[in-house]
């Protein structure tokens, strides 16, 4: 499937109840200042008409239809923009400038370039990638027993104003703290969501599957350092020898063709794991970035669905069963999960299904207006191992509780799932480290320490974590798309621990 999962990491903060210090903001000064202003106001008006006079005032002439696009585009993510402080740091001299969703309550760094007369915008776009941390915004964890009824305002007034649908869950050990749903699971026929509905989640099922695998290995089935070729020996041997379970499961084996087009198209139409994997077979030569030729492992992370529908084709010639078989006996019994699909055959037929809305067409391009009953790979002919499996929040609670509790892997496999084996991205400056273990992600953004994944397609979002020192849950899932359910789940981190 095309490279639809953004790991966006959005980045929330919290309230003046919540401690939080007047930021007291004031205007630098700068000849891109007045620009700054009249770009504030015509994105808050969140009229097109508006915001297109500002663009064809200040952007280029072959700039100002896409850059309306793309702010409308951002609109739809953020809501209302209020500027919270200048950026220590400057982009070519030039100042950016914090700002914070009045409701979503995430930041975005925003840069406006001036060409050299500084009448024109040359560039410019938002930093989402990032969280305030130290000085930016000084704020305490909010204490449990104000959570409940802060979030039930905050998820109400995101769905009065169409900025989320969905249900989310906090938890701590084996106390539901908070749980609610918003929105329409079937807008046509008017139908709400509730606790109970299933949302798609994305790629958040690659934590099943890489479950699945580590339960083989303590069933001494095989390996983590097997080759691809025992398994599959009709893949090419000068790939197939050299590439590992382990080195699928981190994404660093460099298998990847969700660039490619005609590769892409046509897995759509699969209908199983298998033709799937015979369309790998296929387009083997069309590897990204020339990698067929003289293969080589990569060694470092470089994300793909690719790894992962290989490693449901392991599991289903290893056990001699359907990768679906398989999810439902050996992980959604155990853990309890009673709401959660693996089985289209049994998802089109259930009935408390959510289904998917986006802005966006089948080739992730922004649409103007309200939002679309999503096509695509969210509704795809098959459930794959990479992407595709639908559950309820109380089923993802009890399937991470299962695996903390050791029912389902024992002690020591959980240390190997979670453990950091590569990394996807650090910075110092933001405080932001995202580690890969196996279908896990450790996540850190300052003092906030997460283990889990997240899910995003059309009309797809899920963020599915577990903070170890705080033994708090957090189930966010949304049928609004990724950022919709990333702006809720960032903010919640913002809760649950401080920036400093």
């Amino acid at each position: 499937m095309k490279k639809l999962i953004l790991f966006i990491i959005l980045l929330a903060t919290t309230t003046a109840s919540i401690a939080q210090n007047s930021n007291n903001f004031e205007w630098p000064e700068h000849s891109v200042t007045p620009i700054f202003k009249a770009f504030l106001e015509a994105y808050n008006s969140n009229d097109f008409k508006t915001l297109s006079t500002f663009t064809e005032k200040y952007y280029p002439e072959k700039k100002a239809k896409s850059r309306v696009i793309y702010w409308t585009k951002i609109f739809t993510e953020y809501g209302t923009l209020k500027p919270y402080k200048v950026a220590d740091e400057k982009f070519r001299g030039q100042p950016a400038i914090w700002f914070q969703g009045s409701d979503t309550k995430n930041w975005a760094k925003i840069v406006l370039m001036l060409t050299e007369d500084s009448t024109k915008i040359a560039n410019g776009g938002v930093f989402k990638a990032m969280r305030p941390v130290g000085t930016l915004p000084p704020y305490k964890a909010m204490p449990i027993k104000d959570m409940k009824k802060y979030l039930n305002e905050y998820l109400d007034n995101l769905n009065e104003l169409d900025l989320f649908s969905g249900t989310v869950l906090v938890a701590k050990g084996n106390e539901i703290l908070f749980k609610k749903s918003s929105g329409y699971r079937n807008k046509a026929e008017n139908k709400n969501n509730n606790i109970n509905t299933t949302f798609g989640i994305g790629s958040t099922t690659k934590t099943f599957t890489a479950v699945a695998i580590a339960q083989l290995v303590e069933q001494k089935k095989l390996k983590f350092s097997d080759p691809l070729s025992k398994f599959i020996p009709e893949y090419p041997k000068d790939i197939a020898n050299q590439v590992t379970i382990h080195d699928l499961l981190t994404h660093t084996s460099g298998l990847e063709f969700d660039d490619y087009d005609p590769f892409y198209y046509e897995t759509l139409k699969a209908k199983s794991i298998s033709e799937l994997l015979a369309i790998q077979l296929k387009y083997i030569d069309h590897m990204n970035e020339d990698r067929r030729t003289n293969f080589s492992v990569l060694g470092k992370f470089d994300y793909s669905n690719d790894n992962y529908i290989l490693l449901g084709a392991i599991i289903e010639r290893v056990t001699g069963i359907s990768y679906a078989e398989y999810i439902e006996n050996n992980i959604f019994k155990p853990a309890n999960m009673s709401h959660a699909i693996v089985d289209n055959s049994k998802l089109a037929n259930y009935k408390n299904r959510a289904k998917g809305y986006s802005h966006n067409n089948p080739d992730m391009e922004f649409q103007l207006g309200e939002r679309r009953e999503a096509i695509g790979s969210a509704v795809c002919n098959i459930i794959m191992p990479a992407g595709g499996i639908h559950a309820s929040v109380k089923d993802l609670y009890h399937y991470f509780k299962a695996i903390n509790q050791h029912k389902i892997i024992n002690k020591e496999t959980k240390e190997i799932i979670f453990k950091k084996h590569t990394t996807k991205m650090s910075s110092e400056s933001t405080q932001t480290h995202i580690h890969y273990g196996y279908g896990f992600m450790t996540n850190q953004n300052g003092k906030a320490i997460s283990v889990g994944h997240n899910g995003v397609d059309y009309g797809v979002g899920s963020r599915f974590e577990y903070y170890p020192e705080q033994d708090i849950y957090v189930i966010v899932l949304s049928n609004y798309g990724g950022m919709a359910g990333s702006n809720v789940a960032d903010h919640l981190r913002d809760l649950i621990e401080p920036n400093d």
